[in-house]
């Protein structure tokens, strides 16, 4: 039994410390032999300094009776490594291998795959072997956990396995019931890095990319969360994302799975009333649309369709709930609807203050998305819904009635029929402006969560980046109102890590080196700056920030290490909020 896999020289995916790897992988630099167990680096058939088990017997076994049962190296093609076959050809199995015999008899090795396959294959007729038996009296998976375990400690003595293999290995041990404490000490690993690999060894697609070296393990942990959920579009999208995107991807992936859960949410109100839940908004522009708008329609006395008329006769009827977020206030309490001439304003964020006589106090009350819901038709049950195609009004420039030709040669028909275009057009025109809107404001917020990751690595360093200084003095003489903006000591105190507020944030300034001082005043502009930032901020661009999103790209330069390849630059939604890139010009599909 042999792989044609390939085994393939490991790497270190994420220096970074932030993000560190589960696991340590040295390059396979040197040629393999067969003087070890599996593989070996020596340059002959010496021995791997691997003592004998306990109760060990030894024994001459023929390869053809040795069974190459689980074992944790999965990735090797014994045609990569013609030295260790030439080496055993011509001196034999000089290195134990490591056999269990089973209570039925059989031989399984445990330690020296490599080494019995590469027998088998120059027909070598015996192999030495250390032999013990199975102790009958623990659990298949038991067994299979501490041999597991064995062979992962072995092969780290020698060539490593490839990253894939032992992320899959741990997986593995955790499927048959190993706890996460007991794998981390077997290994010498901490309890995150082993749930971190094991979550990518569990998943096809993040384990085939882990030896690439292409994604980091935090990166290849999102892929596989995603293909555990069945997420094939969200996987898709990732495994193809330039490494320098990966994190803005994901987290717009993550707004789009939000809000698809909140409007399923929203819809099954409607969906208890016997309507059909639209997970996308219909195109106005379909030569045969399945969905006809209210807007279209009439009764057959030429009245309008009304909400009433709609829920009456439901099961004829899909709907598409879309947001308006905030749009509402409701009781903090309750969640129900509130008036917001009974609030008395003044008493916003100051538990102390008493509400005027008949009002209530502003921290009782909170804002609410409203989900507004559009109706359609299913156009095949408009025969019989007592409901018609709504005509349209057309001029008549030939002031004459009926199927006359205008007198510019146009038929009264073709008239409604480009009539009826045209307002297909402008609502198709009115659909795409709203999803641009939304899907523009889902890159704002994602792009908002990774430059606020930025900008606290940014500020963590002793000293400023070049420029900070001057970028401080002209934002401070520009805005003199700058730091007392809404929001903005709280932004700063986030950013910096200081909890508490004001007082908390002094002190560390008055104790800081004269750099990190700097800094510090730098956190402060850039989190009143940061405050000021929405997910509409990616529309037009005007006032105070593009100069702001300049700079962070300026930085975004100066912090890239020697051994990275890409540097933190902006995202096309914050380009254009720069003045750098028409909005309109957007991927929408990211």
């Amino acid at each position: 039994m042999s792989s044609t896999e390939t085994l393939t020289s490991t790497a270190v995916l994420d220096p970074d410390l932030d993000s560190a790897p589960a696991f340590d992988a040295a390059p396979d630099t040197e040629p393999v032999h067969s003087s070890t167990t599996g593989t070996d680096t020596g340059s002959d058939q010496a021995g791997s300094n691997v003592e004998p088990p306990p109760n060990a017997r030894a024994e001459y076994l023929s390869p053809k009776d040795l069974v190459i049962a689980e074992n944790v190296r999965k990735q090797f093609d014994l045609t990569e490594h013609p030295k260790l076959l030439a080496s055993i050809r011509e001196r034999g199995v000089e290195d134990p291998v490591m056999v269990q015999r089973q209570p039925d008899g059989s031989n399984h090795v445990i330690d020296g795959q490599l080494r019995a396959l590469g027998a088998l294959e120059v027909d070598v007729e015996q192999v030495p072997a250390w032999v013990t038996d199975a102790d009958p009296t623990i659990s298949d998976n038991e067994r299979r956990i501490r041999n597991t375990l064995t062979q992962m400690n072995l092969n780290d003595r020698r060539v490593p396995m490839t990253n894939a293999d032992r992320v899959g290995a741990m997986a593995l041990m955790l499927d048959l019931g190993a706890s996460v404490t007991r794998v981390a000490d077997g290994l010498q690993l901490k309890r995150p890095q082993v749930r971190k690999a094991a979550t990518i060894g569990a998943s096809p697609t993040a384990k085939s990319l882990v030896d690439a070296g292409t994604h980091t393990l935090d990166q290849l942990a999102v892929i596989a969360d995603y293909e555990q959920l069945g997420d094939t579009d969200a996987v898709e999208r990732l495994t193809d994302a330039p490494s320098y995107n990966f994190d803005f991807r994901a987290k717009k992936i993550a707004q789009d799975r939000h809000e698809t859960r909140a409007r399923l949410h929203a819809a099954l109100l409607y969906a208890g009333f016997g309507f059909g839940v639209l997970t996308t908004e219909p195109s106005a522009t379909e030569p045969e649309p399945q969905f006809l708008p209210t807007a279209t329609l009439e009764t057959e006395t030429g009245e309008p369709v009304t909400e009433d008329l709609i829920r009456a006769d439901a099961a004829r009827w899909a709907v598409w709930v879309e947001v308006q977020e905030n749009a509402d206030l409701v009781d903090r309490d309750t969640g129900e609807l509130v008036d917001p001439d009974t609030v008395d304003w003044d008493t916003r964020d100051d538990s102390t203050l008493e509400p005027a006589n008949g009002l209530r106090h502003a921290d009782t009350i909170t804002h609410a998305d409203r989900w507004t819901p559009s109706y359609y038709l299913l156009a095949e049950q408009l025969h019989g819904s007592g409901l018609r195609m709504r005509p349209l009004d057309i001029r008549d420039t030939d002031s004459g009635s009926g199927e006359q030709d205008s007198p510019e040669g146009v038929s009264a028909a073709e008239r409604a029929r480009q009539a009826a275009a045209a307002d297909a057009a402008q609502r198709e025109l009115a659909r795409l402006e709203r999803r641009r809107v939304r899907e523009l404001n889902k890159q704002a917020l994602a792009a908002g969560e990774r430059r606020e990751e930025f900008l606290v690595r940014l500020l963590k360093r002793a000293k400023p980046p070049v420029g900070a200084a001057a970028f401080v003095a002209e934002s401070l003489v520009r805005y003199p109102d700058l730091l007392s903006s809404s929001g903005a000591s709280h932004k700063a105190r986030e950013l910096l890590g200081v909890p508490g507020f004001g007082d908390e944030l002094a002190t560390t300034a008055a104790t800081a080196t004269a750099q990190r001082a700097q800094v510090i005043t730098l956190g402060l502009v850039l989190a009143a700056f940061e405050s000021m930032t929405d997910k509409t901020f990616w529309r037009p661009p005007y006032g105070r920030l593009p100069r702001y999103l300049t700079f962070l790209a300026e930085a975004g330069q100066q912090m890239k290490k020697p051994d990275e390849d890409e540097v933190w630059s902006l995202t096309d939604v914050e380009r254009a909020a720069a003045g750098l890139l028409d909005y309109r010009d957007i991927d929408l599909d990211v």
